[in-house]
């Protein structure tokens, strides 16, 4: 490494000073040495600000690659019930693996992430009220509606069963003696996908629950469940949710319908025409993955004390 001669400029100023009544050529050597100096300093100060350039050049490619690095994160709505019954924690790491891409989810009832698609702050949603699925297509939201899986809903409540339902067979008809023995039944009451089929199962039994038995408790499942187990109460819950949160509850098994009551999941990419941000690469891979082969193996893996939870049943395409 060559060291600059100006490391030593305090002995030559001093140096300097000895010599001034030598000849005026010493003098003279002394400035032209005291010009050249300066010039070495400014040039150091020139690299010096090159290397501060180029810094500054690196962190921001950098901080670019950070915000381009985006476009490996998808935001995935997603309902409380995949939630609450351990799905995702198995599904979706198996997705990140395969695709690199991270997911951010947005979790709520189906008619909550459905607003959440329809302000574009999700990119893709996996959810389970069809007819409201539907309607996200018709209005231009979504791209396509795809099956994915399913389950199925069951109605549960409390071991002394005050209405008698245990071993019903009919829906309908276990609604019916809830609501005529006057028993606490707990609702999501949150527009959800259980909720819509509530709804559905209240109508067709040509039945308009109201009352202080029936509590709305605008909540997810896993709440809803805790509310009914600690009142003694009935709901309505899909069996994965029950499956993976019984061990928490004192609520019984009672009726499982025949035929089950069905609980079909769907997922559909975000239009990018009416939200222009949503990641489209990013929904487009996820779609593909969990309706491929793998994704339909990877639901189908899924099991709580041996119980399968839900059934993949996505068509090829």
């Amino acid at each position: 490494m060559t060291v600059s001669k100006c490391s030593s400029f305090p002995q030559r100023v001093k140096q300097g000073f000895r010599l001034e009544h030598k000849p005026p050529a010493k003098r003279f050597e002394f400035a032209n040495s005291n010009a050249r100096c300066k010039r070495e300093s400014k040039l150091f100060n020139t690299q010096n600000w090159i290397l501060a350039v180029a810094g500054m050049t690196y962190l921001f490619f950098a901080l670019a690659a950070s915000i381009f690095a985006a476009d490996d994160v998808l935001r995935l709505g997603t309902t409380t019930t995949t939630e609450d019954s351990g799905l995702l924690k198995f599904l979706l790491p198996a997705f990140e693996k395969t695709s690199g891409i991270k997911i951010r989810t947005s979790i709520g009832g189906t008619g909550q992430v459905l607003k959440f698609a329809r302000n574009g702050d999700v990119d893709v949603v996996l959810t389970h009220s069809r007819a409201d699925e539907e309607k996200l297509i018709d209005d231009g939201f979504g791209i396509a509606r795809l099956d994915v899986m399913y389950n199925d809903f069951i109605i549960v409540g409390p071991k002394v069963d005050p209405a008698r339902i245990s071993g019903l067979k009919d829906a309908k008809i276990a609604l019916t003696k809830i609501m005529q023995s006057q028993a606490i039944f707990v609702s999501r009451a949150d527009e959800s996908g259980t909720h819509r089929a509530e709804q559905r199962l209240w109508k067709e039994a040509g039945l308009t629950p109201n009352g202080s038995w029936y509590l709305r408790a605008g909540s997810g499942m896993s709440e809803v469940l805790r509310i009914a187990s600690e009142r003694g109460g009935y709901t309505l819950t899909d069996r994965g949710t029950f499956a993976q949160q019984s061990k928490n509850i004192e609520l019984e098994l009672l009726v499982s319908g025949e035929p089950k009551i069905p609980n079909q999941y769907g997922v559909i990419a975000i239009n990018p025409k009416k939200h222009p941000d949503v990641n489209t690469k990013a929904a487009a891979r996820f779609v593909d993955w969990i309706i491929s082969p793998e994704g339909q193996q990877r639901i189908a893996e899924y099991k709580v004390d041996g119980q399968q939870l839900f059934f993949p049943n996505a068509k090829p395409r």
